[in-house]
């Protein structure tokens, strides 16, 4: 479990999943597979860069998948964020033998398999990236983004995947399992965790950290 108390002082910290891709559209399985934006994918992160504008982020952060990084390279320069920089621990998870496979697809081509994965998520799908492996994924994003608050970037935006984003909170709340979902799977939907901890001196008593789901706020039909 990620331990928040390390981020010392106040820091806001955002994560939103990409907008929406030519697979995402197709209802492709997509994994680490690559897939561009779709125009209406353009325009949810050009709204998410709008609603970005007087939020004054430090610095973006990216999954190199290039759904991603061009999601995050639209929100940076309408918001006015000077660079963009790619961290491979917020790529999408491995979705193994589903990948690049329609949903139908995957049912009908790997029917036990499909079964096994309604009751037992990702980790029940050949080849899939594994618990541990994604919570040791997720603590490795966390200690990238603790480095960069504690020289002073305490306004952060990391642009993300559904299946990932489970893993970056579930590490926080202790989560060990796929289930319950978070509300947080729809293109250019906003996690946002605010942390209010003590400083080294004290002067900011008590330890805080609350995260909100802001999806409705820049999703884009």
């Amino acid at each position: 479990m990620v331990d928040l108390r390390a981020f010392l002082g106040a820091s806001d910290l955002y994560f939103i999943r990409h907008g929406e891709s030519e697979g995402n559209r197709d209802a492709i399985i997509q994994g680490r597979n690559p897939s561009q934006l779709t125009v209406n994918g353009r325009r949810q992160a050009l709204a998410a860069g709008e609603w970005f504008r007087d939020k004054s982020l430090d610095h973006v952060l990216t999954s190199p998948l290039l759904r991603a990084s061009e999601t995050a390279r639209i929100i940076a320069g309408t918001a006015g964020v000077g660079t963009v920089e790619e961290a491979e621990e917020l790529s999408e998870i491995d979705t193994g033998i589903f990948s690049g496979l329609s949903f139908i697809q995957a049912r009908m081509l790997h029917p036990v398999e499909w079964r096994t994965f309604q009751v037992e998520s990702w980790e029940g799908v050949p080849g899939a990236e594994r618990i541990e492996d994604l919570l040791a994924r997720a603590e490795r994003a966390w200690a990238r983004l603790r480095e960069y608050v504690a020289q002073g970037k305490r306004r952060l935006l990391c642009v993300t995947h559904s299946g990932f984003l489970q893993w970056i909170i579930r590490s926080t709340l202790g989560g060990t399992s796929w289930m319950p979902l978070f509300a947080s799977s729809e293109n250019c939907a906003v996690s946002h965790l605010n942390i209010m901890n003590a400083t080294n001196d004290g002067a900011d008593p008590g330890h805080l950290a609350r995260w909100m789901m802001i999806n409705a706020s820049v999703h884009v039909r």
